[in-house]
């Protein structure tokens, strides 16, 4: 039965399909709930509490059920954390991974600090694109927003830069920067990060502050939606729409005339991308979580450690997929935290 998992009575392949018709391509692996920056919309000002060692999955696990979820349909795979490049012998899931057939399509998500010493294992396990979370362009308010301190928050800044740049500099790998927008600290760097893609040939995604993990608490008054990032990248000549490619994920891109790079606008909050949302996700506990902005979660550690087969492992991912909502139920005018901590989700 185990090899056979991915085959419904029919003869049919099965695949990860929610109720609404929505095929689920693409699985977030969160390898850690450990992080080295503090951020302030992730974690409250005195941390979570620590996930214990044996709490947390195995990379042997996380592989085993990725390679359930390619047998499904999934083929792009992002190991998020946390901050992924603190799970140690990560080398080990990513040998896995790119193992796979049908192989995925391999990405991070990352902070930076780590980042340039660990580009030789992506590169030698064929990651296609790396997502770096940057703030801010000021190198003490980096510290600021990131719980470093005023002292090592251009030490911490500078090496997020340096990260950047090795980066943009191996070949074949695509550079992301996600930057989490909240009114009355980053608003006025907007047009700053948005000229950052003309000279570079890198993706920069304005992403919507969204009401994550009930630790955290959310303040509306913070919130800037797409349309004002919108509204303040036109200062800088007409944006060129640009057509959504696979993989592409929820962000609406655009180009400034002759830029080298482009840029994203990701409205979770303010215009939801729910209806072509392809996304299931593993926390590092254990859990499948069918969306990121609502109370739902399947909890499979048992199960990976309980001897069931892949059989059983997949009709999880399976309940997983049927048990995805339409939409998030967020609005603007009552915006609620949901969900568990983003350090063991990874947004």
């Amino acid at each position: 039965m185990a090899e056979n998992s991915h085959i419904d009575p029919s003869g049919a392949p099965r695949q990860l399909i929610d109720p609404f018709g929505r095929h689920l391509t693409y699985l977030r692996l969160s390898v850690t709930d450990r992080c080295n920056l503090r951020c302030a919309y992730c974690m409250p000002q005195g941390g979570v509490k620590k996930l214990a060692h044996d709490q947390v999955l195995t990379l042997e696990e996380i592989a085993r059920v990725a390679r359930q979820a390619v047998r499904l349909g999934v083929n792009k795979i992002r190991l998020t954390g946390g901050e992924p490049f603190l799970r140690r012998d990560l080398g080990v899931l990513l040998l896995a991974l790119d193992s796979l057939r049908n192989r995925p399509d391999l990405r991070i998500t990352t902070n930076g600090i780590l980042l340039e010493e660990n580009l030789p294992l992506l590169k030698r396990y064929g990651v296609s694109t790396v997502n770096i979370s940057l703030d801010t362009l000021d190198p003490e308010a980096f510290g600021v927003i990131t719980g470093l301190g005023r002292e090592k928050g251009p030490e911490g800044h500078k090496k997020v830069w340096q990260s950047i740049e090795a980066a943009l500099a191996e070949q074949g790998l695509d550079v992301k920067l996600n930057v989490v927008l909240l009114a009355g600290f980053n608003e006025d760097q907007i047009e700053d990060f948005a000229r950052l893609s003309q000279n570079l040939p890198l993706a920069v995604r304005f992403i919507e502050y969204m009401p994550v993990g009930r630790h955290t608490a959310y303040d509306s008054s913070r919130f800037i939606s797409a349309d004002e990032v919108l509204e303040k990248m036109r200062r800088l000549g007409p944006l060129e729409a640009l057509p959504s490619r696979p993989g592409d994920g929820p962000a609406r891109r655009f180009r400034l005339a002759g830029a080298k790079g482009e840029l994203g606008v990701i409205s979770a909050v303010s215009s939801h991308f729910c209806a072509a949302c392809n996304r299931l996700r593993l926390s590092a506990e254990g859990c499948l979580v069918p969306c990121l902005l609502a109370d739902i979660q399947f909890d499979i550690k048992n199960l990976l450690r309980g001897g069931a087969s892949d059989y059983e492992l997949s009709e999880a991912l399976l309940d997983a997929a049927a048990c995805k909502p339409m939409n998030h139920g967020q609005a603007l005018s009552h915006l609620q935290t949901v969900g568990c901590p983003m350090s063991r989700l990874g947004g």
